[in-house]
């Protein structure tokens, strides 16, 4: 896999490992092999000079955070990624577009939901509850992402089904959000169960990656899945006792350093939620992680996940956690 050759050519076999080279000819090298794995081509020279200085700004920022990690006892490692060629405010305008403002106020709140079983070790859905890794590309539509993914796995959970469903349905025509440039979970399912339901990816596919967002022209009367309604569930206790009794979480949190992540558990994070994915299994150990579903691809993290520290609200997991009730259209 692509992260591998991270752990190849970045020589993170410690995390206190440096990335940054300070030899011109290494650091051409690096950029040379990053350019070659992703296959990164530039229209102009210039381009590729500023790309070139935002790649190495981003290794000495991966060092930066492989050493915070270090200090807060963490197993997170940072280095070249798919994002190393963009600056870190291109990486957040791009990529980073839910916006919190947008929650409800008059959210269902669940309760009795139970604290977590904290000897139980990774309880994981991936692959029973939940449809392979998407890529929402170049447009910042994971809301209709994440929540495009927690109502497939509420229906396969809760109706046997094994839909892949189309985020693009909700990326173009939720006009309460802003489509490419963000939304929020919650204006998706509202969106879904007030348009009668969302249709098959394969009835209405993808066309968002480059960036624009382009014209609704969904036609509902063949959606496969309606959406009644969305709860949300409060503490990451409750958070865990849910995912290792029922299932997947859609989650909002703060993903602003995840642009260098390689692998890993991370515990240094920040808690300013800017991006939503979702929780698909959980370890409530001492030393345990969430597991994290993100919609970059596989060639990112850790096959198109992440893992982040249990039991400290590790990039502001808990703030907005939902799943949704579904019924067949």
């Amino acid at each position: 896999m692509i992260y591998q050759f991270v752990v190849a050519v970045a020589i993170v076999a410690t995390v206190s490992a440096k990335l940054f080279p300070e030899d011109p000819a290494k650091q051409k090298e690096l950029w040379d092999n990053f350019k070659e794995n992703f296959a990164k081509r530039y229209h102009t020279m210039e381009e590729e000079t500023q790309r070139f200085a935002h790649f190495l700004e981003n290794i000495r920022m991966a060092d930066r955070r492989n050493e915070m990690e270090a200090r807060e006892g963490g197993s997170a490692t940072h280095g070249v990624t798919i994002f190393s060629d963009l600056s870190q405010a291109e990486f957040e305008s791009r990529f980073l577009t839910a916006d919190p403002q947008m929650r409800s106020a008059n959210r269902q709140v669940a309760t009795n939901v139970g604290e977590a079983d904290t000897t139980m070790s990774l309880v994981d859905w991936s692959g029973k509850y939940t449809t392979p890794v998407k890529d929402q590309g170049y447009c910042g539509s994971c809301w209709a992402f994440s929540a495009t993914e927690q109502i497939e796995s509420d229906s396969m959970r809760t109706l046997g089904t094994s839909y892949v469903l189309s985020p693009e349905q909700i990326t173009q025509c939720a006009t309460k959000a802003q489509g490419c440039n963000g939304g929020w979970t919650e204006v998706a399912y509202d969106y879904v169960k007030n348009a009668g339901g969302i249709v098959t990816e394969a009835t209405y596919p993808y066309t968002s990656y480059q960036g624009v967002t382009g014209t609704c022209r969904v036609d509902t009367s063949k959606a496969v899945i309606k959406v009644s309604g969305y709860t949300t569930i409060n503490g990451e206790s409750a958070m865990a006792s849910y995912v290792q009794k029922t299932g997947p979480l859609s989650v909002c949190l703060d993903a602003s350093a995840w642009n260098s992540y390689t692998g890993g558990i991370v515990s240094s994070c920040g808690k300013r939620v800017d991006h939503c994915v979702q929780a698909v299994g959980v370890d409530a150990t001492s030393s345990g992680y969430w597991k994290v579903r993100n919609s970059w691809g596989t060639k990112w993290g850790e096959n198109g996940y992440i893992r982040l520290k249990y039991g400290q609200n590790t990039c502001a997991i808990t703030n907005d956690p939902t799943y949704v009730s579904v019924s067949k259209k």
